[in-house]
């Protein structure tokens, strides 16, 4: 049998209490808990992403290579510049994701959650939802779709909308990939745990104006009761079972988004269509309107569409546009990309449309096409504004 977690007594309970549910210190505390977290979530994961992606570089060229080398040519850049590249991207990131959910485990198994819901609940009461809308958006830290069908514990439907309509702006776990991969190379390893912070408050943020915007569409009554569990300390087995778990559901939703998209990324990136331009040059031009206002290159066009599907492919994606291997892929978007047009990409992945899981589960539980489109539309309208006011801002400053 597991032994049961250790509790703190209640003398304990109390003066830890009265600073972490303090109503001016409360929630300070909680963001620099949280800074804390992503501040190891990137000490601890970098160089363990490092060698896992030195793992798999030796792998294809000591290995991979020769076993497809009396393939034919499109099919070993298929295979290698296509599929390989992809996945390969995406693996190196599970180590950060591993110790993201380790910590995260700790700080929700702790009790402490449990707290910050309750510290927000008087504000998320302005914005017709209570505390129960910010343990959700808490929950889609990991991955949306879950904290989707956790609005079920919420008997009105009214609350049930509004919080479905939040929960999708929550950074989970496959977006997560991807702003630490930017972060990573936009900025210093001392900037960036700092810089995944405030991308997790934008998130907050627009989760809070989308709230305030429609909380009279969606207005609810029912009462919200909270029991306060004790403080406990993890078991650390218990915790790895966890992020174990999580990491390994990812990589298993992934995998067939992933293989399925990359391969759809290499076929566009590859068949010609007139003019020595590619179904990818194509598209691009297509939807240039649209992205050149908010500074996002045409071949990314395609890597965004795919994201719809899942945001795990977008890496992969990214691998296989620019041809290079995981350890090359921040060369090339430096290279092709400045600074402004990075940073307005990741904000419109971080706030655009989640993933078709997500879309999926929020049409299953809302019963409803019409609320799913106000969903799927609000969400990439603003991240086409935010984008817009960034990189447009940006020039006005300059």
């Amino acid at each position: 049998m597991l032994a049961l977690p250790a509790v703190l007594p209640a003398g304990i309970t109390e003066k830890v209490d009265a600073w972490l549910m303090h109503s001016c210190w409360g929630l300070p505390l909680f963001f620099a808990c949280m800074a804390l977290l992503f501040n190891l979530t990137y000490q601890i994961g970098t160089p363990l992403q490092g060698w896992v992606g030195d793992g798999l570089d030796w792998f294809k060229e000591a290995a991979l290579q020769h076993w497809l080398a009396p393939l034919p040519a499109i099919v070993q850049s298929l295979l290698l510049e296509g599929v390989w590249q992809g996945v390969s991207t995406v693996l190196t990131f599970a180590p950060i994701l591993f110790v993201f959910f380790i910590l995260m485990a700790l700080v929700e198994d702790s009790g402490y959650l449990a707290r910050a819901a309750y510290l927000t609940d008087a504000f998320m009461a302005r914005l017709g939802l209570d505390g129960r809308g910010f343990v959700m958006q808490l929950m889609g830290f990991g991955c949306n779709v879950p904290a989707i069908l956790g609005t079920r514990v919420m008997r009105e439907r009214q609350q049930r909308l509004l919080t479905m309509l939040i929960v999708p702006f929550s950074l989970c776990s496959a977006r997560l990939q991807v702003v630490v991969f930017f972060a990573g190379i936009l900025f210093t390893p001392h900037q960036a745990p700092w810089v995944l912070l405030l991308l997790y408050l934008l998130s907050f943020v627009v989760a809070i104006f989308t709230a305030w915007l429609f909380k009279h569409r969606y207005r609810g009554n029912e009462a919200f009761l909270l029991e306060l569990p004790p403080y406990r300390l993890p078991g650390m087995r218990h915790m790895l079972i966890r992020a174990v778990g999580e990491v390994r559901a990812f990589l298993e939703l992934a995998s067939s988004f992933i293989l399925m998209g990359v391969v759809l990324v290499w076929l566009v990136s590859h068949i010609p269509a007139g003019d020595n331009k590619t179904l990818a040059d194509m598209l691009g031009t297509v939807l240039a309107p649209v992205l050149d206002p908010i500074g996002i290159r045409h071949e990314l066009a395609v890597a965004l569409l795919v994201g719809f599907v899942a945001k795990e492919i977008l890496l992969g994606g990214l691998a296989v546009i620019y041809g290079v291997p995981e350890a090359g892929l921040g060369a090339a978007l430096l290279h092709h990309l400045d600074w402004a047009s990075a940073m307005s990409f990741l904000i419109f992945t971080l706030v655009y449309v989640p993933c078709l899981s997500t879309v999926a589960a929020i049409r299953r539980e809302s019963r409803s096409r019409s609320f799913t489109a106000l969903s799927v539309g609000w969400s990439v309208l603003l991240a086409w504004l935010l984008c817009f006011a960034f990189y447009q801002g940006l020039h006005l400053l300059r």
